[in-house]
């Protein structure tokens, strides 16, 4: 009867976990939570030969955990394990309430991901083995030091019983200074000679998977796993320990590691159309960047390709990162594609026109290059965060057509489990059609702006041009998102030349040629959509023979407190859509840039409203001075 009743209680509060929590009165969901969280607590109680295995560390615990439950399967009867990546604290109840009392074990995954997580899980699964894989800079943000970190790791040691065992990383001082608080057992693994289980000869080179071999109690055997990286070596060694000092013989432990597959979207090699993808698209913590180029640079494959997203977990500017990310690709294959909206921080890395380096701000823009570029025995590398990229779909776009390329769904998931993947979640038709629109306006705008047309000036090398980014609707003409405009005219009435209709056939460029202290310069409006300009730059500089590095880019920065200006020799777009065009359309960052300081506009004001309305009137001679600023900076450039 009691037993009926808990499976219906059980089944109950599973079933309506997720929507609980999305849709009740925080109350409410407070005792709901309390019901559960009592419940699983009683069930615990009942699965006292149940041996409970917890896992946590800074990377590999999934990894980790399936091969532990490999391993503990073949020796054991049935058990239970974490479901997938569901390793924080709101899902370490279905976890218990799922083990039976038949079941031998329950291997649960344990995130540390912010100070305090792991209080609730651990007081739920009350383990009887602990496992740290390592202690590195995930989730750095949230504790700053990875000192703060370990003391959160550690608490999974701290709460092991004398009866206990703790599975340790030899290799990772952090990690080893938890046996000090271990009443029980401790079992380290790792290459150092102090290790109680020890590896040496660790390889992967592609296509073989990695390999390793072992010494356990004065026995050497070699294990052969299906992993790709010699950075999964600690998660087979952990696996390994645990089963050893939990009585799995070597040979069958061994046995077990050779038939688990990678983990989907961990280093998981797929085959389509005779090209190799590598999916590491689960996430991309800075950490994990040179682990998987190591990977890649030691691969045998006709060309070698890494795809790379939105890089987390690091500490100070995205810029720095982002370059030492592209300089470990450039070393390790042959083309590397940078997607997202801090791709272009990653073009400075570029030594040559020669490197293979791109930056895309979109997804589509990225599989638009691939389609043409890919061919049968290439090795690709998707590595990105599956929350913020969705890089899985250049692997889908092989073999269908794929209609979704959002990259603002923000689900956290692999595309192939949403319905939107293959029917139309977006109206592109309509955004070109707005476009061109946009285009066929400004262009009429812009004729107001010239007073005679072009004069075939040639453009020499040694000329420089200043290229002002802003819009060219007048009624818009004093607003901060037009400070480039404006301060370009202030260089404009310095030379006190007419401005000149382009050669492009759409009429949207205008020059003024002339001379700044010796050095020949071109003035260059382009009115068109920030967004757009960079195509139309493209095809002026083809036409007139420019280059990227005779240009200097006037323009607004929110990030810059407003009156402040500021010169940059290259680098990446900051966030400015009309320079993410351009140094995507250029694939180059090698544009000077004088940045004019806007601010960020009054409390609870949107970006979009503060950038398209008018300076007020008592502000308008701090904006002159600001414009007169920021052409003073572009005629310090000019000299040097």
């Amino acid at each position: 009867m009691a037993q009926g009743i808990f499976s219906l209680a059980k089944t109950v509060l599973l079933t309506n976990l997720k929507r609980v929590q999305q849709a009740v009165h925080w109350r409410t969901r407070t005792v709901y939570e309390y019901g559960l969280h009592s419940l699983t607590r009683w069930h615990r109680k009942q699965l006292n030969h149940t041996i409970f295995v917890g896992i946590t560390g800074s990377a590999g615990k999934t990894t980790t955990k399936d091969l532990i439950a490999g391993i503990l399967t073949s020796h054991f009867s049935d058990g239970n394990q974490t479901s997938g990546t569901l390793n924080t604290s709101e899902y370490t109840p279905a976890t218990i309430l799922g083990t039976r009392r038949s079941d031998a074990f329950c291997v649960v995954e344990i995130s540390g991901h912010r100070p305090r997580e792991m209080d609730l899980p651990l007081s739920l699964v009350r383990p009887t083995v602990g496992v740290v894989t390592n202690i590195g800079f995930d989730h750095i943000s949230a504790f700053k030091t990875r000192e703060a970190i370990a003391l959160e790791k550690s608490k999974l040691i701290r709460g092991l019983g004398v009866d206990g065992i703790a599975v340790l990383n030899a290799d990772d001082a952090l990690v080893m200074q938890m046996a000090e608080h271990c009443v029980g057992r401790v079992v380290s693994f790792g290459v150092s000679a102090s290790a109680t289980l020890r590896a040496e000869q660790i390889q992967s080179v592609w296509p073989a998977r990695l390999s390793l071999k072992v010494i356990w109690e004065g026995e050497t055997v070699t294990v052969h796993t299906q992993l790709c990286g010699k950075h999964w070596a600690p998660a087979v060694l952990a696996a390994l320990a645990t089963g050893l000092a939990l009585g799995v013989p070597l040979a069958v432990a061994v046995a077990a590691i050779a038939a688990v597959s990678p983990f989907e979207g961990r280093m998981q090699p797929v085959q389509v159309n005779d090209i190799t993808f590598i999916r590491d698209d689960w996430k991309a913590p800075f950490s994990s960047i040179a682990p998987a180029c190591d990977f890649m640079r030691e691969a045998k494959a006709a060309r070698k390709i890494i795809v790379i997203g939105t890089i987390s977990d690091y500490f100070g500017d995205r810029g720095p990162r982002y370059l030492e990310a592209a300089r470990l690709s450039l070393a390790s294959a042959d083309c590397i594609i940078f997607v997202g909206s801090n791709s272009s921080a990653a073009l400075r890395a570029k030594k040559s026109s020669a490197d293979k380096l791109f930056a895309f701000p979109t997804i589509q823009d990225a599989e638009n290059y691939l389609a043409t570029y890919l061919m049968a025995g290439d090795l690709v590398l998707l590595k990105g965060s599956a929350k913020a990229d969705h890089l899985q779909r250049l692997l889908l776009a092989r073999t269908s057509t794929v209609q979704c390329w959002r990259s603002d769904c923000h689900l956290n998931q692999f595309c192939l489990d949403c319905g939107a993947l293959y029917r139309s979640a977006q109206a592109p038709t309509k955004q070109v059609s707005d476009a061109s629109s946009m285009l066929d306006s400004e262009s009429e705008k812009i004729s107001q702006l010239t007073s005679s047309t072009w004069e075939n000036t040639p453009i020499s090398s040694a000329t420089r041009i200043v290229l002002g980014l802003g819009n060219p609707d007048l009624s818009l003409l004093d607003t901060p998102h037009n400070v480039g405009y404006r301060a370009l005219d202030v260089l404009a009435l310095e030379l006190g030349r007419e401005w000149q209709s382009g050669p492009d056939a759409e009429g949207l460029a205008s020059f003024m040629f002339g001379e700044f202290h010796g050095t020949p310069v071109c003035l260059l409006k382009i009115a068109c959509p920030m967004n757009l300009i960079g195509p139309h730059l493209l095809k002026l500089s083809g036409e007139l023979g420019f280059h990227p590095v005779q240009c200097i880019l006037l323009h607004d920065d929110l990030d810059l407190p407003f009156g402040v200006t500021r010169m940059r020799l290259r680098g990446s777009d900051g966030g400015h859509k009309g320079v993410r065009s351009i140094l995507q359309a250029f694939q180059d960052d090698q544009f000077c840039r004088v940045k004019i300081g806007i601010g960020k506009g009054q409390p609870g004001q949107t970006v979009a409203d503060y950038v398209l309305t008018a300076f007020p009137s008592d502000q308008q001679a701090q904006v002159a001075q600001l414009n007169r600023d920021a052409a003073d900076k572009v005629i310090e450039l000019l000299q040097k």
